[in-house]
């Protein structure tokens, strides 16, 4: 019981660090965040700041540079720095400087312009290994005003407005306080089934000792007193032990990342309150369930057989998960939403149904396993099958109590993967950088402050195949829209016929093939055509000319003939609204009269070979014409691809933390079946029953239950999921590679299951021991 309490209290531990560690992480963002100050002098959005945050990477590791601006002596530095670089220096992170200063590292050099003059202290930084630069300049590119700011909360008081960031793709952890307080307590869950089998096993190894003090004079209060006392101080023992753990743990835990989210040890201190809270709450957990499993022992003594057959289950075990299996399915099987939203009334459909399942799965297991098994013993002719099948009849609410736990836990796995897979499908169906060709790069075509990029930057990089520039045209407004004053049209000025606006992208059909991972086909050079669109839509029935102008440059324009065809694209999300290349019409570069036209280089699509050195090349490139610039991988999803890091890092922790309690449990709980059944192995001896066949019959309760459950589990969590994803507009579902993986842990669990109840049975059969029992 003691060592039991102690991984349990660990486990907690840890599950508590989470959301200080996150709070502690938000914070540290909040204090280096960039406060701009307007004109008036109070914070304003949108205003030139102290510095300007440039986001990429260095060998698949997010780089953060800040550009830093000195312009005003009284601006505090942020947490972490002696001062504010000055023009020329560089103040770096200890990862970064470790980095900086390794000898083939010059094209990481090329990106921080200056030289080191102090190095960035913890209180300054997310995490130990975070590589982060603070960069002084002589002024920020493409700032609009330059007036005194600061740093985080600190920059106007406490009582001040709040901080402006500039940091958009910065995960705001606050946003996921309902997901990680859900997470949370999906860890917190099989801890405390795990902490209360501890106490149960416990108390059942003590059941004749109390008994003993009954028939020795003792009250059934005094009797529960002696057992609350030992259980209180066996399990506060455990506590302390695991508090030991924790604490020895805690300074080799900032060493430690997940997936690519590491922590300081003093973030993961819990708060005192909830560490002597745990104090608390573990051994009256412990006292509570001890008192609840020897109540038989410790309480008055009936005259009725104790050894009578339980209560059979009732049929009522199964409304909870038929209920939830047609919620889920209703909304697995209704069409998606068309606005793409998620309604209200489906979502609180698929809650209620996900709920139900559940609950449903933990009940209707038992039920289930306990049909198996009196369809096994009309069937079955083997002695150990009808001797399990039997006591699965009997008692099979107790036989699947030993693997209940890891049969939710196996739900709650497979759920979460696919619901993860239905978020990352809904956002992957609008990244382009999953469409799009290997290696190849999105690169800047102007500086900060307008000044257009030369092709010959990229192109002279080694590794760069080919530069595919990017023009856009697009239809102008009439003029009746063009002239109408803007402060006084209004709704009814509008005309009632709708204006059709169109857009071309300026692009070859070799230069389109390059870049798209799926080319387009019967693509014939010098052709127009249009693109099609990712919800099928068709090409507008027009015959009348086209004019296109140029951006911002209405002077100059070109009349082409509408398109006849439409481009078959495998996948039109390539040329969707929100990739690089969103358009309606593709317009050949050698369209007569398109040369008239000076339409500006929208962006650079860089085809390259892949290797993480042309990548940083290209980025050293653009840097030093421009510390702001940056190379990167066309993707317009940039939210959710700062947000999933996060979300798979507390899945993949508290999947592994659940895992190694759920396997625990089972352990502890196949023991403590095992002591329960003495008598029932005694007896099995005495009328001849070989061991071997005693432990093929434990294993047949063992199993039977758990397959049972984990099928149950599988197909009710795939269900929950594509039940969800269509709330959302995707098809839900899970990977092949995560359902493998959640199959490996069920068969794993299944083996724990079937080992942990054989030691039990291994022992001799003495005659002492059968007299005993």
């Amino acid at each position: 019981m003691t060592g039991g309490t102690a991984l349990g209290v660990v486990v907690l531990l840890t599950a508590l660090a989470v959301p200080g560690m996150l709070g502690h992480r938000a914070e540290r963002t909040d204090a280096r965040t960039v406060v701009c100050a307007g004109a008036d002098g109070r914070p304003a959005a949108g205003c030139g700041l102290v510095g300007q945050s440039v986001y990429d990477s260095w060998q698949d590791r997010p780089l953060q540079r800040q550009l830093v601006v000195a312009a005003d002596s009284s601006v505090a530095p942020p947490p972490g720095l002696p001062a504010l670089p000055r023009p020329g220096e560089l103040i770096l992170s200890p990862a970064l400087k470790k980095l900086y200063d390794a000898p083939g590292n010059q094209t990481l050099r090329d990106r921080l312009p200056g030289r080191p003059s102090a190095v960035i202290t913890p209180p300054g930084l997310l995490q130990p290994d975070e590589l982060l630069a603070y960069i002084g300049v002589d002024r920020t590119p493409g700032a609009y005003v330059q007036h005194a700011a600061g740093y985080g909360p600190q920059a106007h008081g406490a009582s001040g407005p709040a901080v402006v960031s500039q940091a958009g793709a910065i995960a705001d952890t606050r946003k996921n306080t309902v997901t990680l307080v859900v997470g949370i307590i999906a860890v917190l869950t099989p801890v405390l089934l795990f902490l209360a089998s501890c106490a149960r096993l416990s108390a059942a190894t003590r059941d004749r000792r109390l008994a003993a003090l009954r028939l020795l004079g003792l009250t059934p209060r005094q009797t529960q007193v002696v057992n609350a006392g030992e259980t209180a101080v066996v399990s506060a023992l455990g506590v302390v032990l695991g508090l030991a753990v924790f604490e020895a743990l805690l300074p080799a835990a900032s060493s430690w990342t997940v997936a690519g989210y590491g922590w300081f040890s003093a973030d993961l201190q819990p708060p005192l309150w909830q560490t002597a809270l745990l104090l608390l709450a573990v051994p009256v957990l412990a006292v509570c369930v001890g008192a609840v499993a020897v109540r038989r022992a410790t309480g008055v003594t009936r005259a009725a057989r104790v050894d009578a057959l339980p209560k059979p289950l009732s049929s009522w075990r199964l409304v909870p998960l038929v209920l939830g299996a047609a919620l889920s399915g209703y909304a697995a099987l209704s069409p998606p939403p068309e606005t793409g939203d998620p309604n209200t009334a489906m979502l609180l459909v698929t809650g209620a149904g996900l709920l139900l399942t559940f609950v449903g799965v933990a009940t209707a297991t038992a039920l289930i396993a306990r049909s198996i098994g009196v369809l096994l013993g009309r069937l079955a002719r083997s002695i150990a099958v009808l001797l399990g099948a039997r006591r699965l009849e009997v008692e099979a609410a107790t036989a699947t109590r030993v693997v209940t736990g890891l049969v939710l836990l196996v739900f709650a796995g497979t759920l979460g993967q696919s619901v993860f897979a239905s978020v990352e499908s809904r956002a992957g169906a609008e990244s382009w950088a999953r469409l799009m060709a290997p290696g190849v790069l999105q690169g800047p075509a102007a500086t900060a402050e307008g000044l257009p990029v030369p092709e010959s930057v990229l192109r002279g990089v080694p590794g760069v195949r080919e530069v595919v520039p990017v023009r856009r045209l697009h239809t102008p407004l009439p003029d009746a829209l063009q002239d109408a004053p803007a402060a006084t049209a209004g709704a009814g000025d509008l005309p009632q016929t709708p204006v059709a606006m169109h857009s071309a992208v300026v692009l070859s059909c070799s230069g389109l093939a390059t870049v798209i991972k799926q080319p387009p086909q019967d693509c014939q050079e010098g052709t127009a055509y249009w693109l099609p669109r990712p919800n099928g839509g068709t090409a507008p029935a027009t015959t009348a000319p086209l004019t296109f102008t140029a951006p911002e440059q209405p002077g100059a324009a070109v009349t082409v003939a509408p398109p006849v065809r439409t481009l078959a694209v495998p996948d039109p999300y390539a040329v969707s609204d929100t990739s690089p290349l969103a358009a309606d019409i593709l317009l050949p570069p050698d369209t007569p009269g398109l040369s008239g036209v000076p339409a500006p280089v929208e962006t650079y699509l860089v085809a390259t070979d892949g290797k993480a050195s042309t990548y940083e090349a290209l980025n050293a490139a653009v840097a030093r014409m421009d510390p702001s610039l940056t190379v990167s991988v066309p993707d317009i999803a940039l939210e959710a691809q700062y947000q999933f890091p996060l979300f798979r890092a507390l899945l993949v922790l508290g999947t592994l933390l659940t895992l190694v309690i759920s396997f625990a449990t089972i352990a502890v709980g196949s023991i403590d079946r095992a002591i329960e059944r003495r008598r029932e192995v005694a007896l099995q001896a005495v009328v001849g029953v070989p061991l071997p066949t005693m432990r093929r019959a434990q294993l047949v309760q063992i199993l039977v239950p758990y397959g049972a459950g984990i099928a149950l589990a599988l197909a009710l969590a795939v269900l929950a999921g594509r039940a969800y994803g269509r709330t959302g507009g995707t098809q839900g579902g899970i990977p092949l590679g995560s359902f493998a993986a959640i199959a490996g842990i069920a068969v794993l669990g299944a083996v724990v299951a079937g080992l942990s109840s054989l030691p039990a049975l291994g022992r001799r059969v003495k005659a002492e021991f059968l007299h005993r029992e």
